[in-house]
């Protein structure tokens, strides 16, 4: 099999290769620097400042909530009233040291929000899966 090459390119001068490769080029160059441009216009019209109203509302929220923070949240006769003095039985086979962790971390959580929660009962979760079973399937379906 033989390839014939056309006797029109053999024929082509340095100089119009030359042209058509630096107008090739000056013609991607061009279209990169005009869509840098249409980017960062972009960029300047959508990050436009927020409205001064608002960002004072925001600091106004904002220091309102570390005024809350800085203050004690509860004294400890609020703590006491919310702790459940018996920890609840569990069938699950929960030890009471679990169950009375649960319950500080319950006291703690109604102390610092001003609520008063209260740990009515405590059970096992239902996943049959073993434990290095259900480890690959959240590592196999974590989002990415």
């Amino acid at each position: 099999m033989q390839i014939s090459i056309p006797t029109s390119f053999m024929k082509m001068e340095g100089s119009y290769v030359a042209s058509v490769v630096l107008t090739g080029l000056a013609v991607v160059f061009l279209a990169l620097l005009l869509l840098i441009i249409v980017f960062k216009l972009f960029g300047l019209i959508f990050s436009r400042k927020p409205n001064p109203k608002k960002v004072k509302k925001a600091k106004a929220v904002k220091q309102e909530q570390e005024v809350k923070k800085s203050t004690p949240p509860a004294t400890a006769a609020m703590v006491e009233d919310t702790t459940v003095v018996t920890p609840p039985e569990s069938d699950d086979g929960i030890s009471e040291e679990i169950i009375a962790v649960i319950s500080a971390a319950i006291a703690a959580i109604s102390a610092s929000s001003g609520k008063k929660l209260k740990l009515l009962s405590v059970k096992a979760s239902g996943n049959s899966r073993k434990l290095w079973a259900q480890a690959g399937l959240n590592d196999n379906t974590r989002p990415f």
